[in-house]
């Protein structure tokens, strides 16, 4: 019997719930296709893919092509990534895969109007950094500081913020300067707002254990108990590393973040596209949004009807898509679980793109500086994070069939290359102005406006004055999730209804309920599909 599958969504949740459900999660390499589905994908815009755009632009050279993300840059190869791993593996373009080069490994932040390095390597470096930056206390006055007695207790409904956790547990100094920034560059978030238990899962389910340095160094057998049991739920669809030595053989620098030599992140896009158009039981509907959804009362399936006018109905239902452009699709069938949908907050980011393609003295300027630098919001910059894409993928600015095998060569004949990829970040949640008073809300700036701001911010901080030979700016509306506290029991709430009004007929995917990464949209893909036990 077929049954009839509908994917809201194109972007890779629901490219990856598609290869998921054609192909099973079955980790081994003989996989029979499931013939048995008859699957329709909607996507309201014009293209898959998604926040994953990569454009590609001529080099100085016509045989060189330059390769720009105008969304994410890179994947991590650690944790969910291993699946991604495996799921690049299984889909046949592994070959394609190349891993960040050692130059982008340096860690800085924005002090005082100027990237400073976070020493990694060096003990008297770490030991000098500290007590410059008033660090050193909070390190060793950590492990006695007072735990609530709620977390002792591992109340399940206890949560607070990502600020007030670390600055009850390392000082607001060291929250303000190291901790706001990494919530920036991952969430364009608001730490005072985001939920510690959706962001630092790990760091607040072990604070009952002895706090983050105790906690980390000595661990006592419960909580080596505890901490198993976590790792086993956690790990339990992931590839052992084992199993993907070949991919890591690649990694030759050890960073463990890879992207594509060809067309970067969007070489996944493009192989799940042509599965797709070569799959006759899959159709992909393109400029097509879903206006309502209903159960039908008498089999349990669901209604779906387009904003063409057109019907449709499906014994399972994947959204992948944000969850407040989920909810006016249930706002005349489901009041309660409209409101739901709607309670979940989004932040929106400006993403704006510079190459420059005859500049050895910007080359020169962000050699030393690895993948980019973050800002603390009390540096009161316009500006969120710059990243350096040429110093992370050197063959993005040199990228031809003869010069694209080797990260060490890249590397060693950088100060040869007068090409470079910075990527700037602006915006992010409109709770960040209450510290802020330059934060920049993107929605209401104009392209023209953020380019301005993007290119003045390089000048004065890096003394890059030449204009770039290409510039793209892209906006995210509401582009990223904003875990806010309680996320974790909205979700809950949102899936007990669900569960109660619509069993397994109605599945949400996406990076909207946990991990706004592309590794946690996959894995959370090949989760829903094993719970459909198909």
């Amino acid at each position: 019997m077929i049954q009839k599958v509908g994917i809201i969504g194109s972007g890779i949740s629901g490219l990856s719930s598609y290869y998921y459900l054609r192909n099973g999660i079955n980790l081994t390499t003989k996989i029979s296709p499931k013939n048995n589905l008859k699957i329709n994908i909607f996507e309201k815009s014009n293209k898959v893919g998604g926040n994953i755009q990569t454009k590609i632009i001529q080099g100085k050279n016509k045989d060189e092509k330059i390769i720009v993300e105008e969304g994410p840059r890179s994947l991590r190869a650690l944790g969910r990534g291993l699946n991604t791993l495996e799921f690049i593996k299984r889909l046949g373009i592994s070959n394609d895969i190349i891993f960040s080069s050692a130059n982008s490994n340096g860690k800085f932040v924005l002090l005082d109007g100027k990237p400073k390095e976070i020493p990694m390597n060096s003990l008297f470096e770490i030991i000098k950094f500290s007590f410059k930056h008033s660090i050193v206390s909070s390190i060793l006055l950590e492990p006695f500081k007072k735990v609530p007695t709620q977390v002792k207790q591992m109340d399940p409904n206890w949560d607070e913020s990502v600020h007030d956790f670390f600055s009850r547990r390392l000082g607001k100094n060291m929250t303000q300067t190291f901790i706001e920034p990494t919530i920036l560059g991952i969430y364009g978030g608001d730490y005072k707002n985001l939920s510690i238990k959706s962001t630092f899962k790990r760091a607040a389910l072990l604070e009952p254990f002895g706090g983050l340095v105790f906690g980390s160094l000595f661990k006592s057998k419960k909580q080596k108990q505890f901490e198993l049991d976590l790792d086993k739920n956690e790990k339990r669809l992931l590839p052992s590393k084992n199993e993907l030595t070949e991919l890591f053989n690649k990694d030759t620098d050890k960073t463990n973040v890879f992207s594509f030599k060809e067309n970067g992140l969007s070489r996944m896009i493009q192989k799940l596209k042509s599965l797709i158009e070569s799959d006759a039981l899959t159709k992909l509907y393109l400029s097509t949004s879903i206006v309502d959804i209903e159960k039908d009362t008498i089999n349990g399936t669901l209604k779906v009807t387009d904003n063409k006018g057109n019907q449709y109905q499906y014994d399972q239902l994947i959204s992948t898509i944000p969850l407040n452009q989920l909810a006016p699709m249930f706002k005349k069938s489901d009041s309660q679980l409209y409101q739901l949908l709607q309670s979940v907050n989004y932040t929106s980011i400006a993403v704006i793109n510079l190459i420059y393609k005859s500049n050895k003295n910007v080359v020169k300027i962000i050699n030393d500086k690895g993948f980019g630098y973050l800002v603390p919001s009390k540096e009161n910059q316009s500006v969120i994070g710059v990243c350096f894409d040429s110093n992370t993928f050197p063959e993005f600015v040199n990228n031809n069939n003869n010069n694209n095998n080797n990260n060490n060569n890249n590397n060693n004949n950088n100060n040869e290359k007068d090409q470079s990829i910075i990527t700037v970040m602006i915006g992010g949640n409109n709770g960040i102005k209450d510290r802020n008073d330059n934060w920049i809300d993107v929605t209401n700036t104009s392209k023209d406006k953020l380019l301005d701001i993007a290119l003045k911010h390089l000048d004065k901080v890096l003394n890059i004055e030449s204009s770039p030979d290409f510039t793209n700016v892209s906006i995210y509306d509401n582009g990223i999730p904003h875990y806010n506290i309680g996320h974790q029991n909205l979700i809950k709430e949102i899936e007990n209804h669900i569960t109660k009004n619509y069993g397994t007929t109605l599945l949400l995917g996406g990076n909207s309920i946990d991990g706004v990464g592309i590794n946690d949209s996959i894995h959370k893909s090949k989760q829903l599909i094993n719970s459909l036990k198909l």
